[in-house]
């Protein structure tokens, strides 16, 4: 199992990145916001879910650990594979899926591009109980997580506090550095 990758940005797609490590190049499959952050030559360090298929091995990145567990969750709703669920965190954010889980809300869900009436609707039921257990629990871990929770415990919201550390994916050496990056970046906003 490949369950991260830590090297430099060979290539860049609209839904994927080459990630040289060690001088093998991995592809592997990310939101198109993470890819257009991304550019070539930048360290990057991705966790990752390889996908085992019969005539293929694919791999979906993620900076952020707790997006990468909310993609594994989406993957146990039958009928959502990995490039649909890979879609939904296109266009919504976990918290955005667990609100709308939480509310019963199928339409919400119905309304992202590709996710059809029924798939949204199995969704919403599937889900109920899981995202209940795991409401308001970190939506990351290690370094990720003390990061947000860094940011988050001087006032700002877990949804800002994502987005920062998404904005600084990939830049400063250690947490400090990385915090402060974010704290900068929503100082600007």
């Amino acid at each position: 199992m490949i369950a991260q990758l830590k090297g430099l940005v060979a290539y860049v797609t609209e839904r994927s990145l080459v990630v040289d490590v060690g001088g093998v190049g991995y592809e592997v499959f990310v939101t198109r916001e993470l890819a257009a952050r991304q550019k070539v030559g930048s360290p990057v360090t991705l966790c990752t879910h390889l996908n085992v298929r019969e005539d293929a091995l694919e791999l979906y990145g993620f900076v952020v650990a707790g997006d990468l567990s909310f993609f594994k969750l989406l993957l146990t709703v039958s009928g959502v594979g990995p490039k649909s669920a890979l879609n939904i965190l296109d266009a919504v954010s976990p918290d955005d899926v667990r609100r709308a889980v939480t509310a019963g809300d199928a339409t919400t869900l119905h309304r992202l591009h590709g996710l059809g009436k029924k798939t949204a609707e199995r969704l919403v039921t599937e889900l109920k109980d899981k995202v209940e257990a795991v409401a308001g629990a970190p939506l990351a871990t290690g370094d990720e997580g003390v990061v947000l929770e860094a940011i988050t415990g001087l006032g700002y919201s877990l949804a800002e506090a994502r987005q920062a550390l998404k904005e600084v994916a990939g830049q400063g050496n250690g947490l400090a550095e990385r915090i402060k990056l974010a704290l900068k970046y929503l100082g600007r906003r």
